[in-house]
């Protein structure tokens, strides 16, 4: 569903992202995009969505190619970024009816499909109240279900566990998981390795805008040095010289 070919960005202040970095993300599949802060991730999430020129390389998102077709891949995509920007005086219900708009949901699904979202990911309550007065984890569930109400064929999730409580999080990877096995594309970043490694099908690791690993979590589980996508993470940082707290160095 996406292919990625020796792509690069470098911003204007002379920050390289990404450099010359190549995957394919197929359907029916969850992979994870895991890097420290910095490494380039949310970079590539918003080329793969449309919103960010790259410099060089091909990318391509279904039968689409960017940038030249970025509307139509926007008509098919679900994004969740890392630092979403919501309209604060809108009340839900007027938001989400924005996103009935622009998505062209016809409103007998919107209404069936917002009813039932809101009862999942419990604000029904909330659907006459202004976006601004939502806590963090209610906001984060309102820009969680505006990505996925018009049913896309790729879902880009950055950091999509911001704010969210132990419950909503469970909630989220069930339904993850099963719109995976109904043919999407999901792409997924976050720092939450222990979740990464139990909903991902695939794990893909960046460092400093490159492509360290790039493999199935049944292949790396058949490594004979892997233990877990943490210790594995570990090493790699290690590597670049992770750096330990010393309590006596501080503080004694």
């Amino acid at each position: 569903m996406i292919s990625v070919k020796n792509i690069s960005k470098t911003y204007s202040n002379g920050v390289v992202a990404i450099k010359n970095i190549s995957f394919d993300l197929e359907p029916s599949c969850i992979t994870g995009y895991i890097g420290i802060n910095g490494a380039g991730k949310s970079t590539t999430m918003k080329i793969l969505c449309g919103m960010l020129p790259f410099d060089s390389g091909k990318v391509k998102v279904g039968n689409y190619n960017l940038p030249e077709d970025s509307l139509k891949v926007k008509e098919i995509t679900g994004f969740v970024p890392e630092s979403p920007e919501l309209f604060n005086s809108l009340s839900v219900k007027e938001f989400f009816d924005f996103i009935k708009d622009i998505r062209n949901i016809k409103q007998d699904i919107f209404v069936h499909r917002l009813d039932y979202f809101a009862d999942l990911y419990d604000f029904k309550e909330y659907i006459s109240l202004p976006i601004g007065k939502l806590s963090k984890g209610n906001k984060q569930k309102v820009l969680i279900v505006s990505s996925i109400i018009h049913n896309p064929d790729v879902i880009l999730l950055d950091e999509p566990l911001n704010g969210l409580d132990a419950f909503t999080i469970l909630t989220f990877q069930d339904m993850i998981s099963k719109l995976s096995k109904k043919g999407k594309t999901v792409f997924y970043c976050s720092h939450l390795l222990d979740i990464m490694e139990k909903v991902s099908d695939r794990i893909i690791i960046l460092d400093k805008g490159e492509i360290r690993i790039n493999e199935s979590k049944s292949e790396m589980k058949n490594s004979a040095d892997f233990k877990s996508l943490e210790s594995l993470f570990k090493k790699l940082k290690e590597d670049n010289l992770q750096k330990e707290f010393s309590y006596d160095e501080v503080f004694s």
